[in-house]
């Protein structure tokens, strides 16, 4: 398939990916409310970050609702900053591979996984924050196009993401890894879920299946997720003591 025509399909099919701007300015909106409030832009103190929503064990056990409110909370301008330019770069992508609606599953249920798997390392301990977990799950999507529908993708572009989205979720978990101030088990949560969540999914670029099952396979999709989400909110470690 010719380049040039896989993006007409992409842009006939997706006309307008407006979820990624959305979703950017909600975050941008929430973290100059939190400046409002007198939360420090740099560094700000975790217990004013737990007030706005931040995810942490004792507090999430009582208020699941935690689990997305952390999504939307940043550690200062550069994590926010960070974390925005991430998704600008590959929410667009994904938003066209997968239609606004399935897109925003995606951010949405791979947001609140990267928050569990936290629950059972980071935020067990202290406050985990921010949109990382929901941008490795748009990774995690893109993945999964590349890996389960390569052969309807163009050669060039398939081979050239496959190389961008390895070596951004390589080095990512690579960091998170050696610096202890980051969340890898919210990144790798994310991660994991995206990439599962569009594997059952149908992108739009294979218009045929789209148009025959992409509506069941996202339902689909969906309650596996909430399953699964069930069965890991009932694994959750006790607060500790």
């Amino acid at each position: 398939m010719h380049y040039d025509d896989f993006t007409l399909r992409l842009t006939r099919a997706t006309p307008h990916a407006w979820v990624t701007p959305a979703l950017i300015a909600l975050n941008v909106i929430v973290w100059l409310a939190n400046l409002a409030s007198g939360v420090d832009p740099i560094g700000p103190d975790p217990r004013a970050l737990l007030l706005w929503g931040g995810n942490f064990l004792p507090a999430t056990l009582e208020q699941p609702w935690r689990l997305f409110t952390a999504t939307l909370l940043h550690g200062g301008l550069i994590h926010l900053a960070l974390n925005m330019w991430a998704l600008w770069d590959t929410g667009p992508i994904a938003e066209r591979f997968y239609g606004n609606l399935q897109f925003l599953l995606i951010y949405l249920i791979s947001g609140i996984f990267g928050s569990l798997a936290s629950l059972f390392f980071a935020a067990r301990l202290s406050v985990s924050i921010g949109a990382s977990g929901a941008i490795f799950g748009v990774v995690g999507a893109l993945l999964a196009a590349i890996v389960t529908k390569h052969q309807h993708m163009p050669a060039e572009l398939a081979r050239s993401m496959r190389s961008s989205m390895l070596a951004f979720a390589g080095y990512s978990l690579f960091m998170g890894f050696v610096a202890a101030h980051i969340d890898n088990a919210a990144h790798i949560g994310g991660l994991v879920a995206g990439f599962a969540m569009a594997a059952v999914m149908a992108e739009k670029f294979d218009w045929e299946e789209f148009r025959r099952h992409g509506a069941r396979r996202a339902a689909f999709a969906t309650a596996i997720a909430a399953a699964a989400a069930f069965v890991f909110w009932n694994m959750l470690p006790a607060p500790p003591r």
